[in-house]
């Protein structure tokens, strides 16, 4: 099953990178062109006439002026999503098809703004993936309302409501874009932005996912805080500088021995820059106290990747690299247990078998970016950090526990990644990863795992 799907995914990968572009009259005009859709679609900005080329149908949604300074912005997104994996519960292959449908209303009246969007997520072909984050049949994925003011060249955003939140890298908080339910929090936010510098302060909850209609409900005893600050010190992004502090409240955990309330706070910093050689950096230090029920934490976590673009090809060879602390003893009388609150969990490919807790890893990897192509080679290796405790898998779950195996190396996963955008609103991904499982993931799995996902995204 697993080499038909191969198949039939590598035939629409070569069919869709042989599709004709409609050439343009070298004598004829060129047309403006908006920029492409954000991430997180609130970000985007379509006051300004130059971003509304008006030869896309779409665009007409985009900017309906109601008054004076006053509009209102339509769009949405759909995205079909397969994956077939083998390896990892019992002999036969997981195969499952994804659908997300998110539609958002944006009206905007001078520096009051009301941002609402509603999705709809659903899962077929596997029982255990029909429930969140894989499937929410309808709820309120985005709700807030937001004030701006920009006095003496100083810009002041205050939001209240549910949003998402993208912090950084992302490689922390983020928008857990991976999954079909997408992270959000209900959260009161406060973001002061200078010319090179911005600052922003957040405090709030984070929903309680149910399969249902509208019945994400905030609560109000899983809590989400923090304050996170960025400077530029160089300029022409040479340097530029994070430091963060992000708080958690959960109402019960178990790690090991010890289970509870949490209740942890992280202290970081991020350098990140790039030299005009072409060289990225980027570095992370962590620290994590609080306790555990009534046990300390003490965690730590160093993170980095260098990348380099190379000057007679469209390559960019790079690798990454992280240290992230696990618990030595279950009987030390505290949690050394690294927690990455709300991580990107295809940071490391798409299939999120590790999550970054317990963890030693090394990533190098290969990217080719052609026009509207880009192609992505890897291979991640996995160790634990402490051999005492256990690997996790995402959203924090052990996947080997420690009396399971006492083996450092966990596997190595190579991945294989596509990215074709067919048009402004239309594009496709596909990524088959092959994990050699070590001797810690061979405990439970018995042998290595294979996945295979496409997925095409419509966004308007």
């Amino acid at each position: 099953m697993l080499r038909r799907s191969r198949g039939a995914s590598l035939f629409l990968v070569f069919g869709l990178l042989n599709l004709s572009r409609d050439a343009r009259a070298e004598d004829a005009p060129e047309p403006r062109v908006a920029p492409r859709y954000a991430g997180i679609r609130y970000l985007e900005d379509w006051s300004d006439p130059a971003r509304r080329p008006g030869e896309d149908p779409f665009d007409r949604v985009k900017y309906l002026p109601l008054g004076e300074q006053v509009y209102l912005s339509l769009g949405g997104q759909h995205r079909l999503r397969y994956e077939l994996t083998s390896g990892l519960s019992g002999p036969l292959p997981e195969s499952v098809l994804f659908s997300r449908n998110l539609l958002h209303a944006d009206v905007h009246v001078g520096g009051l703004r009301t941002f609402v969007q509603f999705g709809g997520q659903y899962a077929l072909g596997a029982p255990a993936r029909d429930e969140p984050p894989g499937s929410d049949l309808f709820d309120v994925q985005q709700a807030f309302i937001e004030w701006t003011t920009a006095p003496r060249e100083v810009r002041v955003t205050a939001r209240v409501g549910r949003q998402e939140l993208a912090l950084g890298s992302t490689r922390w908080v983020s928008t857990r874009d991976g999954t079909n339910v997408r992270q959000a929090f209900d959260l009161v936010r406060l973001t002061v932005t200078g010319a090179t510098w911005n600052v922003e302060g957040f405090g709030g909850f984070v929903p309680r996912l149910e399969r249902g209609g509208f019945d994400d409900a905030p609560s109000t005893r899983n809590r989400f805080w923090g304050v996170y600050a960025t400077l530029a010190i160089l300029p022409r992004s040479r340097l530029s500088l994070d430091a963060f502090y992000l708080g958690r409240d959960r109402p019960s955990v178990t790690y090991a021995e010890v289970s509870g309330r949490e209740v942890r706070h992280t202290f970081g910093v991020r350098a990140f820059g790039q030299t005009d050689g072409g060289l990225e950096y980027i570095g992370h230090a962590l620290a994590q106290f609080g306790t555990v029920g009534d046990t300390p934490i003490l965690a730590w976590g160093l993170a980095g990747g260098l990348w380099q673009r190379l000057p007679l090809a469209p390559l960019r060879l790079g690798v990454r690299a992280d240290a992230l602390s696990g618990d030595a003893r279950a009987d030390d009388g505290r949690v050394s247990t690294f927690h990455a609150y709300f991580p990107n969990q295809t940071f490391f490919s798409a299939l999120p078998l590790i999550y970054p807790s317990n963890l030693y890893e090394v990533h190098p990897l290969v990217q080719w970016e052609l026009d509207a192509v880009t192609l992505e080679a890897g291979c991640v290796f996995f160790f634990r950090q402490s051999v005492r405790d256990a690997v996790y898998t995402p959203p924090g779950g052990v996947l080997v526990p420690p009396v399971d195996s006492d083996a450092r190396y966990t596997g190595a996963q190579l991945s294989l990644s596509l990215g074709y955008r067919i048009t402004r609103h239309v594009m496709f991904n596909a990524e088959y990863s092959h994990v050699v499982a070590g001797p810690a993931l061979r405990a439970v799995t018995g042998r290595d795992v294979d996945f295979l996902g496409t997925w095409t995204t419509f966004t308007y």
